[in-house]
């Protein structure tokens, strides 16, 4: 299982389109198990590295602190207790972000499917589900690491395009639609809510000094 696993992600890397030709025949079981094994590698590796930056972090403000004349020393050992409560709350986050990708993948296989149903995509829901899940290799693999992991989530919306062509049957442009439009959506609907956040405030910022008028 362990060797299947590995060349399937060495496969995703190297041969996308080659390995969705490979995995078409493939089980939504199967390409779940796959995804889930990526999820917990991610979730492991994402809580590691949240709880060094944390702990880095507040070694950092506790040697700040502690060099403050008369009350350093005091406020830096008080401060210094807090280590294992950030320790637990990455550790809680690191989990709800597992319980996130390993369930909320349905939810957004279910949302891709619709666009591409709209770009007339005549497989079912599962071939979506499934070219979602595989798709996430690169971001689950080196998501993780800061910055890096941008790069993670690039080559994942790449192979998401080739998937919606190879695995859904579309066309390249129509894939690149299927894939794109969601995205699109998603600012639209960011821009109109922040522009709906900064009008109300600032509204109310031009409403408080009139009342004191």
């Amino acid at each position: 299982m362990l060797d299947a696993f590995i060349t399937t992600v060495k496969g995703f890397l190297m041969s996308p389109a080659e390995a969705f030709k490979q995995v078409g025949a493939k089980s939504l079981g199967a390409a779940y198990q796959y995804y889930a094994m990526l999820v917990l590698i991610f979730s492991i590796l994402f809580g590691a590295v949240t709880m060094i930056m944390g702990s880095m972090m507040l070694n950092s403000h506790v040697t700040e602190i502690a060099m403050l004349p008369l009350v350093g020393s005091v406020l830096s050992t008080n401060l210094a207790k807090f280590g294992t409560f950030i320790a637990t709350t990455q550790l809680l986050v690191a989990y709800m972000v597992f319980l996130a990708l390993l369930f909320g993948v349905f939810l957004v296989g279910f949302f891709l499917h619709l666009f591409v149903l709209l770009m007339d995509g005549k497989k079912g829901i599962r071939e979506t589900i499934k070219t979602t899940m595989f798709a996430a290799t690169p971001l689950l693999l080196i998501g993780w690491i800061p910055y890096v992991g941008v790069i993670g989530g690039i080559w994942s919306f790449v192979l998401l395009i080739l998937g919606f062509r190879d695995n859904n049957g579309l066309s390249l442009e129509k894939s690149v639609i299927a894939a794109l439009l969601p995205i699109v959506l998603w600012w639209i609907l960011m821009i109109l809510g922040l522009a709906m956040v900064s009008s109300f405030f600032g509204a109310l910022q031009s409403l408080v000094p009139a009342m004191f008028k």
